[in-house]
């Protein structure tokens, strides 16, 4: 009988601390802060950057969970910080352009780092006739879908570079993976990411059918830098996707980590240094992920910040690091 009070205490003891465990457990998870990340469509670089940020942030910022979610990318990441229906997001710099011309209060935004720049690839079938962009005339040509980035962009920097509106050729309004499909069944003549390189998707897509990268000219680069200072020029070194065997010259738009302004200036130290901080890490999520590195964080700042300043969490984190010098 001895035996079986015995047994019954304990029992009764480890469902106590069962219940006490379970309760601090529970306690933990609803303390926890969970921040939601925009990345891009799952054809581009945003989209794998985005995420493995994401897993940089959960492993060492344990007061958070930050859930990488998928979207149109730069546009639709932009809009939804204003409207506080995102907490961060990866966005190209040249979005602010138009925001500015609509006269959008960004009051509500502020920028956390710049890394790897966002470049222009055209790209056609082998065996298609168009071999520069001048040639886009009269053609189907992929743009970028509504709420992207990519879209915005198309539209100012073939302006800027050759003088051509969407008047003067059949825009189709295709995100990635959608214009990597139309090029396969040749509903489209141009399809075009803006991404990071190498990306995923022409990757796979130059491993099935030959294909060509559409470069800018030289001329047409200058231009464009010239109108629109937020570009910088970037060369996609030939060997990159298979069968493209020359360097094409491109533009890249530096790509910045954004942030709702109201959050704690702790939390987003704690998040730049988990980007930082690990750079093995942090490298191996994508070959653009090195690009975001300390060396390259003011890429792009001089126009950024004049309408969105650094998060001060990331200047008290810059400032440890001996880079704000000179800054206001």
């Amino acid at each position: 009988m001895a035996g079986k009070w015995i047994l019954g205490k304990m029992a009764a003891v480890l469902l106590i601390l069962g219940l006490a465990l379970g309760l601090t457990t529970e306690g933990s998870a609803a303390a926890k802060k969970y921040l939601s990340l925009g990345t891009g469509n799952p054809g581009g670089t945003f989209y794998f950057i985005g995420a493995g940020f994401a897993s940089l942030f959960n492993k060492y910022v344990p007061e958070v969970r930050v859930i990488a979610e998928s979207t149109a990318a730069s546009e639709e990441n932009f809009h939804y910080i204003l409207r506080k229906k995102m907490d961060l997001g990866m966005v190209s710099i040249n979005v602010i352009e138009p925001a500015l011309e609509k006269k959008m209060d960004l009051s509500g935004m502020r920028l956390i780092a710049l890394g790897h720049t966002s470049d222009r690839q055209w790209f056609v079938r082998n065996e298609s006739p168009v071999k520069c962009v001048s040639d886009f005339k009269g053609r189907r040509v992929a743009v970028g879908s509504p709420g992207s980035g990519t879209l915005v962009a198309s539209k100012s920097e073939l302006g800027a570079a050759t003088g051509l509106t969407f008047d003067d050729f059949k825009p189709a309004y295709l995100s990635f993976s959608e214009s990597i499909t139309a090029i396969k069944d040749g509903t489209v003549d141009v399809g075009v990411i803006s991404a990071g390189y190498p990306v995923a998707s022409i990757l796979d897509l130059a491993r099935q059918i030959p294909i060509r990268l559409i470069p800018y000219s030289e001329a047409e680069m200058k231009a464009l830098i010239t109108r629109h200072p937020y570009y910088v020029k970037v060369v996609i070194p030939k060997g990159t996707y298979q069968g493209v065997n020359v360097d094409t010259l491109t533009r890249g738009i530096s790509t910045a980590l954004f942030c709702r302004q109201d959050l704690s200036e702790n939390l987003v130290y704690q998040l730049i240094k988990a980007l930082y901080e690990h750079p093995k890490e942090k490298d191996a999520i994508h070959p653009q992920a090195k690009q975001w590195n300390l060396g390259t964080i003011f890429r792009g700042a001089d126009y950024t910040t004049q309408y969105i300043p650094f998060h001060p969490g990331a200047i008290t984190y810059l400032k440890e690091k001996g880079l704000w010098k000179g800054r206001n």
